[in-house]
């Protein structure tokens, strides 16, 4: 692949990415390198596929979600943190998420600033605007946008008019249009610098956007985990399930579900019964509402609460993992031993983690398939998918 490495004023700073001054054949170089290291000890003689993307990777991220913080005058700032400290810096340009977010956060950081909205200041507690949040599903252009606040006093009116205003006229991001389809307010009234809550006011329009990948729809909450890469369903989705093979007529496990980004695609794909756990309440909403909409509920059952905890019947062929950068815990990893799968996708954000499951689950699977999913380029992130089988 050719040398062709995007430019920022905010390089070298700005912490959101470390990589960019990296060809982007060294940076999977590297990510396949460590993946392999830490690895190793489960891996076998079986190699881990990476493949290149198509065209040098920028703007592909889909999400923005920026702390706001007092600048030295008191006034709103918000942005990303400055590399190894708490300092934001105000982002001008950003070639790892979609310019739609970047004017988009400059357009409302000015009009809050202008309306005299007030940074929390997480030392005191004082302030009101704790982050700005926005997401575009890239298959359909749906924009939700949500302003992150400390207490539940509601912006003015005149404020959510002009932040609605700010949302027209956008550059695309993928090949949709862009288009606003609501505008929440999250409160979260915690201390400490965690920055979104629980309760949530639709301040304009819908609490929740669509999106269409691989011929299904996705309903996605404002407070529901959805990947943020544009290029998901091609980099992580598809090569996954092809890993799995053919589920026609099989019983799938989708532990920490979300939304139903497996377990849709593996009912779609034929399989017989899919179980979806998830401890999100926003997301089983989601999963549910979208298991209607693509006419696939009879064969999804969605399960609110934690994976280790929800017990499920018996006799699954296939067992899919999907957990946050912490894994599965020694009791997620029980539970996947006690459903005893001939079959398990593990799919991880952290090799490390990963490394530390795979120890526990190495007295029943094997590793069968391994392959990388550059979702985070630029930055030492990767997922990493793996197909376990039972052994013996």
């Amino acid at each position: 692949m050719s040398d062709d490495r995007p430019t920022c004023r905010h390089f070298g700073r700005c912490g959101g990415c470390t990589g960019l001054d990296v060809p982007i054949d060294v940076q999977l170089a590297r990510k396949r390198e460590r993946a392999a290291r830490v690895l190793a000890p489960f891996l076998g003689d079986v190699a881990l596929a990476l493949d290149p993307p198509p065209r040098p990777p920028r703007l592909d991220r889909m999400k923005l979600l920026y702390p706001a913080q007092p600048g030295p005058g008191g006034e709103l700032v918000a942005g990303l943190y400055a590399r190894g400290s708490h300092e934001l810096v105000e982002i001008e340009e950003c070639q790892v998420q979609a310019r739609a977010l970047t004017l988009l956060a400059q357009r409302v950081a000015a009009i809050l600033r202008a309306h005299g909205s007030v940074p929390y200041d997480e030392s005191t507690g004082a302030g009101w605007l704790r982050a700005l949040h926005a997401r575009i599903a890239p298959g359909t252009g749906e924009l939700l946008v949500g302003l992150v606040t400390a207490h539940a006093t509601p912006p003015a009116p005149r404020t959510v008019a002009a932040v609605v205003e700010a949302c027209h006229g956008l550059p695309r991001a993928t090949r949709a249009s862009v288009h606003l389809v609501g505008l929440v307010q999250n409160v979260n009234p915690r201390p400490g610098n965690a920055l979104l809550g629980d309760a949530l006011v639709t301040l304009h329009g819908r609490d929740h956007q669509f999106d269409r990948a691989d011929g299904l729809t996705f309903r996605v909450g404002f407070l529901s985990f959805y990947q943020v890469h544009r290029h998901a369903a091609a980099l992580l989705f598809r090569p996954a399930l092809a890993m799995l093979g053919d589920v026609r007529g099989l019983r799938a496990i989708d532990g920490y579900g979300g939304v139903g980004s497996f377990a849709l695609r593996l009912a779609a794909a034929g399989a017989r019964r899919v179980d979806l756990v998830e401890a999100s309440a926003s997301a089983c909403a989601d999963a549910r509402a979208s298991a209607e909409t693509n006419a696939l509920a009879e064969r999804v059952a969605v399960h609110q609460g934690p994976f280790a905890a929800v017990d499920l019947p018996g006799g699954a062929d296939v067992v899919v993992v999907d957990p946050p950068r912490a894994g599965l815990g020694s009791e997620g990893v029980a539970r996947v031993l006690r459903h005893d799968a001939p079959r398990v996708l593990y799919v991880s954000c952290s090799v490390d983690s990963l490394a530390r499951d795979l120890a526990g689950l190495a007295e029943r699977y094997r590793v069968r398939a391994a392959r990388l999913c550059d979702l985070f380029p630029h930055t030492e992130h990767v997922e990493t998918v793996l197909l376990l089988e039972r052994a013996g």
